[in-house]
């Protein structure tokens, strides 16, 4: 099999990394990331699917994103001159890009004996951006490898324990969150610096806050995503922290009480297929969370 991506031997220990590396692929170029196929890609996949808007901030309100009045399609053919930033969300749900993301992750375990490339729920997002975009500070709740194809950027990253640059609080999820997070320039002192360009890719840690400048020109990259047991346990712990928070209940940070920890995680299993099925009732996400955590939680 042509090899995609290559982990740097001795890069990768006994245990998943906490820590951002540098790997290198081989889809720079690929037919798969044409602008045509994306744009094809894009009109295909329900509309929940796509995101795309107008110049952003690194600090951008979510309430205050501005659009580029576009349809999906359109943003990617005329993504040159129309100073947009796109995401298309699991592109998996596309088979020519589920066995690009597959071929990628099972290379990475196999190159690192299986501590990474996990199987668990595989997911895979195109970034799609105009000339100086920005995406502003955020984190993921995954593992993720970001493959720079076309163009240039670069990375501001940072360390999730950093209470300077991140609370607890705002690291935490809770249904309908906006992934933004509250950014001031003088966190840049605090950042790792990466510079992409074709043919890199960097490893972002679970839960670590981010953001990007794109280059001079179009940008293109691929993000495959996934998960493992201990990442799946932490994203369901800081939904359960997150709603205690919301009714009024303090919480420490994840580790700090494990046998808490693991009955939070097991409420959780419990009570996530109940909200989904009361949601899916009432026919909206905020009053699903009105009914479960009070009108005050929706509002904060």
């Amino acid at each position: 099999m042509t090899k995609l991506i290559e982990v740097q031997p001795g890069t990768v220990g006994k245990t998943m990394p906490t820590k951002t590396f540098r790997l290198k692929h081989h889809l720079a170029g690929h037919p798969l990331f044409q602008l045509d196929r994306l744009a094809r890609l894009a009109a295909s996949l329900p509309a929940d699917s796509v995101e795309f808007n107008g110049p952003v901030l690194p600090g951008q309100d979510p309430r205050l994103t501005p659009s580029n009045g576009l349809s999906a399609e359109e943003t990617v053919r005329r993504i040159e001159e129309c100073r947009s930033w796109m995401v298309i969300k699991n592109s998996e749900q596309d088979p020519e890009y589920k066995a690009l993301l597959d071929a990628c992750l099972d290379q990475v375990a196999e190159q690192t004996g299986g501590v990474m490339g996990g199987a668990r729920r595989r997911q895979a997002f195109i970034f799609v951006t105009s000339p100086n975009n920005v995406t502003p500070l955020h984190m993921d709740p995954e593992y993720n490898f970001l493959l720079q194809i076309r163009g240039s950027k670069r990375m501001s990253l940072f360390d999730q324990k950093d209470r300077g640059i991140v609370s607890e609080e705002n690291l935490e999820l809770f249904p309908g969150k906006h992934r933004n997070l509250p950014y001031e320039e003088a966190f840049e002192a605090k950042a790792t610096h990466q510079h992409l360009m074709p043919g890199d890719s960097i490893f972002v840690p679970l839960f670590d806050p981010h953001w990007v400048q794109n280059g001079p020109e179009v940008s293109v990259s691929f993000s495959i995503t996934w998960h493992t047991d201990t990442s799946e346990k932490l994203v369901k712990l800081s939904y359960v922290n997150a709603g205690l928070r919301k009714l009024g209940f303090p919480q420490a940070p994840a580790g700090t009480y494990p046998v808490l920890d693991g009955i939070k995680v097991a409420a959780y299993d419990i009570a996530r297929p109940i909200y989904d099925a009361v949601k899916k009732f009432v026919g909206d996400r905020r009053k699903a969370v009105a009914l479960f955590f009070g009108k005050t939680a929706v509002a904060g």
